[in-house]
């Protein structure tokens, strides 16, 4: 044991007279929680645990260190064993606490058996430090080959218990819904079996709930080992610093063994994260992902290092910049193609209001390097691996700063380890989110405009002035935003009338005319009717424009628009 463990550690608040001076304090290797890194009237500050000599490190470097009385952390809540666990039997049979490792894997397991063709377990090549093996679950059915592959990360910092705990219940719900043909639901957000039906039709979902289960299990084993954040190697790694994103910057990292984010010997050097790189690398079509962390209420997007910036190409991680990782100073910024920001920002808008229709709670969506920027973290590798190889996909990962923040000086053990119920409320609080994650990934909205566009353009070209085809055009057009918003509460119905309209478009290209097939007048009008059901004000236009479409099929469209 280190002379750092053998140190009696405190909570406290981190006070420093500039905001840049936060770069500085993640140079050091401290147990700071990035999350909340904050402006204050005199500077800016931040939350941590730090050991009697750090704290006297600091104050004696001038900076103002809180220390927070002793909370007494209730114990933690173990579930019980889930052996004979059944779907059948509903949420009734999800275990209330925390389970270890390999009650998680054995739940896996239980859900892939159970549904044969749309799941199952794939062993990651890699067994942990200790020897554990790690299993993904994979949601996949039927044999459509061209989907996009989402992968969902969990229990990477051991110390964040409620995180695997709430992909597990996320995971049983999807598996009793595809089991039971009925629908997930939550607080608030209800998604019906068509929607589950078109999301693993459509879908490549790898959920890993545990990335690092010998530290899960090392926390779980006793209460003295509660705040252990690392895996369990000899020299133990903090395992979100240990990707290759600006690796040996030095920036929000530490090269000493002792410290909370030591990042390895070398970029890859632990097997855990050597796992996520060859599912990286093994399924090159996964172009989405979502990483839980814990707390602060926070839904995070790249990039960590430095602010972000859509004009500047040239300054990016690739080249080498003394004015990297200094957030807010204007001297440098990381380059981020607009395209991938505004994806960011309206995916993480998505997925705020989903959660906030559970009790109310507001997550905040921004950049993740905030005040305290970071480096070989996985959402800046996994999304900076396409411009380092433009052949690769472009990964687009959020990180959900899962919980409620405790106040200064508050119980921040319960904060990465909450009570039973509110264990059940974080859970119930981001189940919707990942459900909104993976039909945006599904069903881009924002796309939805571009495809209507293009489609416009090819209407225009036998669109008579007048008549009753016109009239029907010019009366949907009116009534565009309401059909809009109805068809992003619906993401059957929006799935089929984006791939219908694609297909026309597609077609047109080739052919001026364009014959109407029947996936295009059939999806064309089913989408159609879906939508008149909720909207009573634009039932009469909808329908007739599901009848006209439905029986125009074989038609050529000048002959349907005349």
């Amino acid at each position: 044991m280190s002379d750092k463990e053998n140190d009696a550690h405190h909570v406290v608040t981190v006070n420093v007279a500039d905001p840049t001076a936060l770069r500085m304090l993640g140079r050091r290797g401290l147990d700071l929680f990035s999350a909340t890194a904050r402006r204050t009237a005199t500077g800016a500050a931040i939350e941590g645990r730090l050991s009697e000599r750090e704290i006297a490190g600091l104050r004696q470097d001038g900076h103002e260190v809180e220390v927070h009385p002793g909370v007494d952390t209730p114990p933690l809540p173990i579930a019980p064993d889930t052996e004979g666990l059944r779907l059948a039997d509903g949420q009734a049979a999800v275990p209330a606490g925390y389970s270890d490792s390999s009650q998680l894997y054995q739940r896996l397991r239980i859900y892939a058996d159970a549904l044969p063709g749309a799941a199952s377990v794939i062993e990651l090549p890699e067994r942990s430090v200790q020897g554990t093996k790690i299993p993904v679950l994979r949601f996949r059915r039927g044999t459509r080959t061209d989907r996009p592959g989402v992968l969902l990360l969990g229990g990477v910092h051991a110390r964040e218990l409620m995180n695997p705990e709430i992909l597990d219940n996320w995971m049983f719900r999807m598996a009793y819904a595809i089991e039971a043909q009925t629908s997930v639901n939550y607080q608030g957000s209800q998604y019906g079996y068509s929607t589950i039906s078109l999301l693993i039709d459509s879908l490549d979902i790898f959920v890993v709930p545990l990335v690092n289960p010998d530290g899960h299990d090392y926390v779980m084993a006793a209460e003295s080992q509660r705040w252990w954040r690392k895996n369990r190697a000899p020299l133990p790694v903090d395992l979100n610093r240990n990707y290759d994103f600006l690796f040996d910057s030095g920036i929000g990292t530490s090269t000493d063994p002792n410290s909370e984010v030591y990042r390895g010997s070398a970029a890859f050097s632990e097997p855990e994260t050597r796992n996520i790189r060859w599912l990286l690398d093994t399924f090159p079509h996964i172009t989405a992902a979502l990483d839980l962390h814990s707390y602060s209420e926070l839904i995070l997007y790249p990039w960590g290092d430095d602010d972000d910036q859509t004009t500047d190409p040239a300054q990016n991680f690739r080249v080498p910049n003394a004015d990297r990782g200094i957030p807010n100073d204007g001297r440098y910024r990381e380059y981020i193609p607009a395209g991938d920001l505004n994806w960011f920002v309206r995916t993480g808008n998505r997925m705020r209001d989903a959660i906030s229709k559970a009790r109310g709670r507001a997550y905040t969506v921004q950049q993740s390097v905030g005040l305290y920027p970071t480096t070989g973290t996985v959402d800046d590798y996994a999304f900076s691996r396409h411009f380092v190889n433009p052949a690769l996909k472009d990964v687009r990962l959020i990180c959900v700063e899962t919980g409620i923040a405790p106040p200064p000086g508050g119980d921040v053990l319960a904060a990465f380890q909450p009570p039973g119920e509110e264990l059940r409320r974080v859970r119930d609080d981001v189940g919707p989110a990942l459900m909104e994650f993976l039909i945006e990934v599904m069903c881009p909205t924002g796309s939805d405009a571009q495809v209507l566009s293009a489609a416009q353009s090819v209407l225009e070209r036998h669109l008579p002035g007048t008549g009753d085809a016109r009239a029907l055009h010019d009366g949907l057009v009116a009534q565009g935003p309401a059909i809009l918003r109805a068809l992003g509460e619906n993401p059957r119905a929006r799935v089929q009338a984006t791939t219908a309209l694609k297909r026309l478009i597609a077609v047109s290209e080739k052919d001026h005319d364009p014959v109407l097939a029947k996936d295009v007048t059939d999806k064309l009008a089913e989408a159609a009717t879906s939508v008149a059901a909720v909207l009573p004000d634009s039932g009469d236009l909808l329908h007739a424009f599901a009848k006209l479409t439905k029986e125009a099929e074989g038609t050529r469209l000048s002959a349907l628009l005349a």
